[in-house]
């Protein structure tokens, strides 16, 4: 890791270099020459893209910060509000400072009478630089084209402009996955069906999102909990979660609060706290706090909504504990087939007390069943 101090600190991970590597050893075909030629250029360039952005967000009296990481740059910054056009302005630059560093490139190249190994590094910063200003322009989510459509919708629409940009930026990511692996360009390929499932599963999740959550106070004060619990201020972090919840009632803030505090409220054993907190937004939960909905429904017998998501918790977190629950679940249900299928999973994780187990009543209930006992049969 590599940080250089300044008004604009910069931070470069140690896999940007290991992309530009990459990058460099593909293009130039293997050649160790070229190769560095290539890495020279993609540092360069990637540092005068969020010069754009950086530059642009100080003259709005933001505090601006650089990271080069493995998929190219990231400008964040931070200040007082800022309106749309503003917001559009500070994206806009960062392609603008390319599509510059492009012509400059193609003037060097017209005009000047370049050694072979310069005219070589203008001719990789001209082609870096237009091919990566157009990508980057693409209205899809992470890039710079997806940002200034979620702007403008936003600016236009509201909170729907904002999921609108959401699903539009996966439908254009998901068509660009196909016509990239038409071409045999696969890497591309898999990178825009990357962008097409962020995009998906941040619209997904962003269905509850409401006015409130594009709020700069409650996002703020989320993230002042989200510090004060990773400094270990329970206290400070409990009372800022506890009124982002009532602030941002109904939309993603206020989901992130409610699984926030419903972690911390299980680990001070208020059990019926946070199952209070987590079964309203049961849709919207993450992979953190899913498996403990699993827990504590099933420890108040909500029975329904332990089988509905079984499969899944399963998948994040396997444990033994979580089989049986499900199990336990399954057949008070009467599922016997699955309730058989789940006691099954749980048994081969080993020492399971499988005679006293089936003793419990809701296990008894399938005593009769030939689908369960085929489970049984499987297990002694």
């Amino acid at each position: 890791m590599i940080e250089i101090p300044g008004r604009i600190p910069i931070l470069i991970h140690p896999f940007f270099w290991l992309l530009a590597t990459f990058i460099g050893w593909v293009n130039s075909g293997g050649n160790l020459y070229g190769a560095l030629m290539w890495i020279g250029v993609i540092f360069f360039s990637v540092l005068i893209h969020e010069y754009g952005h950086a530059l642009t967000s100080c003259l709005f009296k933001q505090k601006a910060r650089i990271q080069l990481v493995a998929l190219g740059g990231l400008t964040s910054y931070e200040g007082p509000k800022l309106k749309f056009w503003q917001q559009f302005l500070i994206v806009f630059n960062g392609p603008l400072f390319g599509f510059f560093l492009f012509l400059f490139a193609t003037f060097s190249l017209h005009t000047w009478n370049l050694s072979p190994p310069v005219y070589q590094i203008f001719k990789i910063t001209q082609v870096a630089n237009l091919f990566w200003t157009i990508v980057n322009l693409l209205p899809v989510l992470p890039l710079d084209g997806g940002q200034l459509l979620r702007i403008i919708l936003e600016a236009s629409f509201g909170i729907r402009g904002f999921k609108a940009s959401l699903i539009l930026g996966a439908i254009i990511a998901t068509l660009l996955a196909f016509a990239f692996l038409l071409i045999q360009f696969y890497l591309a390929g898999a990178l825009f069906f990357l962008f097409a499932f962020q995009s998906f599963d941040l619209w997904r999740k962003s269905r509850i999102a409401n006015a409130k959550d594009r709020d700069d106070d409650n996002r703020k004060l989320l993230l002042e909990g989200e510090v004060a619990l990773a400094q270990g201020k329970k206290e400070k972090a409990i009372r800022c979660f506890e009124q982002v919840h009532q602030q941002a009632s109904g939309g993603m803030l206020a989901s992130s609060a409610a699984q926030y505090l419903a972690i911390l409220f299980m680990n001070e054993g208020k059990h019926k706290e946070a199952y209070d907190l987590l079964l309203p937004i049961q849709e919207t939960l993450g992979d953190e706090t899913l498996p403990l909905m699993h827990q504590l429904a099933s420890e108040y017998e909500n029975y329904p909504l332990v089988a509905k998501i079984s499969a899944t918790c399963y998948q994040l977190s396997p444990s033994q504990e979580m089989a049986l629950r499900s199990a336990r679940a399954f057949a008070h249900l009467k599922e016997a087939r699955l309730s058989g299928g789940w006691l099954q999973a749980a048994w081969k994780f080993g020492n399971l007390p499988l005679e006293t187990i089936l003793k419990e009543q809701e296990f008894l209930n399938l005593k009769d069943s030939p689908e369960f006992q085929q489970f049984i049969e499987k297990m002694k």
